[in-house]
């Protein structure tokens, strides 16, 4: 009778493939892509870009693979890359299964972002990691404010990083490529604690700003003092 169960089981779960389909977007591939295929990327971009013949695999800690290309574009020394991401099934049990395709992709942004930073806003940083160089499903480049102590801000001090928020888009947009800046400012956030059943406060959590305009500044700063007053929620708080 297991083994019965077993069988038809099997190929439940076969049927339920055969079933699917997937529609990964345009230029997504089931191998890496070739040296050639990332150069007319690059100068698509800028028609002077240079890459590199030899590439460098990464496999990060998520498993995420990157094959990249030492790049010149617009002057700025980057990368052109092969990066695994997901594309999920349509048809049958839509969005159940995956699979992994490489899209084509640059840190370019990335690197204008953080150069934008160490020149004149060293309170602020972007994430060291190679997926945060090529993080696909936001296509926004954040940037963190690093607080000498972890509290909650002052109104003038909310002000001050709004301004300086507004400062570096601006500088940022005039020479990105393609991805938004956003920025993220330390705050206490809500967690379920599924061990517990219960909800609990962490301070390791943050509010953002991705939009630049007077109503973005508006849910900036709701969601920020929203999540400071989690504090006086009266639930569990966990360093």
């Amino acid at each position: 009778m297991k083994k019965t169960l077993s069988v038809l089981l099997c190929i439940t779960f076969i049927l339920c493939l055969s079933g699917c389909t997937y529609n990964p977007p345009d230029g997504w591939t089931k191998k890496h892509h070739t040296y050639e295929e990332v150069l007319t990327f690059a100068k698509a971009i800028d028609p002077n870009a240079t890459v590199s013949e030899e590439y460098n695999d990464t496999v990060d800690e998520y498993d995420w693979e990157f094959r990249e290309w030492d790049a010149v574009i617009n002057g700025v020394e980057c990368h052109v890359a092969s990066v695994s991401d997901w594309v999920w099934n349509d048809g049958f049990a839509a969005g159940e299964f995956v699979k992994t395709y490489y899209r084509i992709d640059t840190d370019y942004d990335y690197i204008i972002m953080q150069s934008i930073l160490a020149d004149n806003y060293s309170s602020w940083k972007v994430r060291d990691s190679i997926r945060a160089k090529y993080h696909h499903n936001t296509n926004t480049i954040f940037a963190e404010l690093n607080l000498p102590e972890y509290k909650m801000l002052s109104e003038d001090e909310l002000e001050q990083v709004w301004q300086t928020a507004l400062e570096i888009n601006k500088e940022y947009t005039k020479r990105a490529i393609e991805r938004k800046a956003g920025f993220s400012i330390p705050s206490p956030g809500k967690y379920y604690n599924q061990g517990d059943d219960e909800y609990i406060i962490k301070n390791d959590s943050h509010a953002y700003i991705e939009e630049f305009t007077e109503e973005g500044k508006k849910a900036f700063l709701q969601e920020y003092k929203e999540d400071w007053a989690l504090l006086e929620s009266g639930l569990s708080i966990e360093d």
